[in-house]
């Protein structure tokens, strides 16, 4: 069985084969640049080892030691504030990415010390820090990403959940020999971790060094088991280690003590998990899905080329003349399918709108209902940590439950744009008076029959994929969050008697704060569903004009051939048949298309 690399290897040459023979048999075939650009993400596809866990795990010292050397600030007191996608590069580099999308860049690793949880700085005003580090680990395309360090997993940063944990290839979750599992950190289990992947995950239980060598195997057993009790299967991948000598051993070259410290054994499993699992799998199929679409399309324009060399010289002149007038009204059409957006988008926004009421009156309610339930004294702990949790907990899982069903609207108007764009090119025959009792009708050419059609937008590309609208709206609806612990009485302490008194103006103060966050996030999706619909635009015209740009191709080809007599088989003809042929042998690759697509 071949692995993920060789896999790879595999779908390269059948690309590489493939771009050949098209570009023999049809130089200005519309999937030529398809197939660049499928070449060049399978080139640039990396691996990634993501590390997850709570605050005092040893989690920044444990990623120093995957990658050999001190660079993640550690301690008692630093903890990792910020995510950190660490590459492979011969220098330092760290860049600093702000959320107003600017950026900052540095070729030390000192800076990162301001950006730990002890300094004072806002975290929310950075989106990530790349670094570039010199490291074994990450040679061969490895990306390893340390996410923040939080004293409750609930509490994880929306990008570090929705966006890097459904991408990962491997996670990495730490765990303490020396503490139980909190509920947290079990409900972190359950609701994000598992379904992120089972086959995923692995599970490093820290401080083996601080633990007497005639009780670590019933402390790693006691670990197994209840992680097992959380995830309902047997845990097979719990790998029992000590970070601090682990760094100690590849910090001072000591082979032995790097061995002992547990941590070869796990990389091990990284790399036998990168090789093998489930997300490297995934990541092929969907190439494999990328190149059959391209197949239909490259097998539809043989069949085009094979209907067309059976028409006459008029209808094929016709045909041309069609072509030039579309694109000579090129920004005609575009307004036409301007204003018909206009109108889709805000259908869109409309029924999202509805929702999003909808659900804030609930929220508003809800958050009533916790004001007035409240006992006890400190109002502080509800404003800044209780209230905010909730909040935090139910726009996420809303985002949640309603991005497929936003993602499928959107997906619904990309195809009836590219089915429009078809309808628009056959109308603008009809305006030519040209004859149509014996002029092909676009509906009919194979060319333009191909169920694939964006490729990009049915993979998730343009749309951002799974995650990705919780990713891009939740982080900034979210900000208003943190002023409220700025709210009156906030930092006072009240007995049962006055807290009822103060209890109407913390509601008041509350909904304020609630109708503008969900004011928000109705502009948020709005701006979300605008881009989206832009870039189905811009991506249906550029791909129904390849498409035109072929057919033109084509049909200049066969208008050559009919006057100079040449309808016998020619070269180009068997380069077409050669190419044909070998779009069929691909049968494997068609088959997973139709399970997968």
């Amino acid at each position: 069985m071949m692995n993920y690399q060789e896999e790879k290897d595999q779908l390269n040459e059948k690309i590489m084969r493939t771009e050949e023979l098209l570009a023999a048999a049809i130089p200005n075939s519309s999937q030529l640049k398809q197939l660049k650009e499928l070449k060049e993400d399978i080139e640039a596809d990396h691996y990634t080892v993501m590390v997850v866990g709570e605050f005092k795990h040893g989690k920044s010292t444990f990623v120093n030691a995957l990658l050999g050397q001190d660079v993640m600030p550690r301690g008692v007191t630093p903890t990792t504030a910020t995510i950190n996608v660490v590459r492979h590069g011969e220098t330092h580099l760290v860049q600093v990415m702000k959320t107003d999308g600017s950026e900052e860049s540095y070729d030390s690793l000192d800076i990162l010390h301001e950006y730990t949880a002890s300094q004072n700085f806002d975290a929310d005003n950075v989106k990530l820090i790349n670094l570039e580090v010199n490291s074994p680990l990450l040679e061969n395309r490895v990306v390893l990403i340390d996410t923040p360090g939080v004293n409750d997993l609930s509490e994880q940063r929306t990008e570090v959940t929705h966006q890097f944990l459904p991408r990962a290839d491997v996670v990495i979750f730490m765990c303490s020999l020396t503490s139980p599992i909190k509920k947290s950190e079990e409900k972190f289990i359950k609701e994000r971790l598992m379904k992120s992947g089972r086959d995923r995950i692995i599970y490093a239980a820290n401080f083996m060094d601080r633990i007497d060598e005639d009780e670590q195997e019933e402390l790693v057993e006691f670990v197994e088991r209840r992680l097992e009790l959380i995830t309902e299967e047997r845990v097979d991948a719990l790998f029992p280690i000590s970070a601090k000598e682990a760094l100690d051993g590849r910090l001072q070259n000591d082979s032995e003590l790097t061995k002992y410290s547990g941590i070869v054994e796990l990389e091990q499993e990284i790399k036998r998990r990168i090789d093998s699992g489930s997300r490297g799998q995934e990541k092929i199929n969907h190439f494999y899905i990328r190149l059959m679409e391209i197949n239909e399309v490259i097998q539809q324009e043989i069949a085009t080329a094979e209907l067309l060399a059976r028409q006459t010289e008029e209808d094929l002149e016709n045909q041309l003349q069609a072509v030039k007038e579309w694109f000579r009204k090129l920004s005609d059409q575009e307004m036409q399918l301007q204003n018909y957006l206009y109108d889709r988008e805000a259908e869109i926004n409309f029924m999202v709108g509805k929702s999003v009421h909808h659900f804030g009156d609930r929220l508003i309610n809800d958050m009533d209902t916790r004001i007035q339930m409240f006992q006890g004294a400190d109002v502080k702990n509800l404003v800044k940590v209780q209230l905010p949790t909730a909040i935090r907990s139910q726009i996420t899982q809303w985002l949640d439950q309603n991005e497929d069903a936003i993602q499928q609207l959107l997906l619904k108007l990309e195809k009836e744009v590219s089915q429009g764009l078809a309808r628009s090119f056959n109308q603008s025959i009809r305006l030519q008076g040209q004859r149509m009792d014996s002029f092909t009708h676009l509906s009919t050419i194979p060319i333009f029959q191909a169920k694939s059609g964006n490729a990009n937008v049915k993979a998730g590309l343009v749309l951002g994929g799974a995650g990705a609208l919780v990713a891009i709206v939740g982080a900034p609806i979210l900000l208003p969050l943190i002023g409220m612990a700025g709210l009156p009485l906030v930092s006072q302490t009240f007995a049962e008697y006055q807290l009822n008194k103060i209890k109407p103006e913390l509601t008041r103060n509350v909904r304020q704060k609630l109708t503008s966050m969900i004011n928000d996030l109705e502009a948020q999706l709005k701006m979300y569903i605008n881009q989206s619909i832009n870039q189905i635009s811009a991506s249906s015209i550029e791909e129904f004009n390849r498409l035109l740009n072929s057919y033109e191709a084509i049909l200049q080809k066969e208008t050559l051939q009919h006057k100079s007599k040449a309808r016998n088989l020619s070269e180009q003809n068997k380069k077409q048949i050669a190419l044909k042929l070998w779009i069929e042998t691909q049968e494997g690759g068609k088959e997973l298309y139709e399970q997968l697509g």
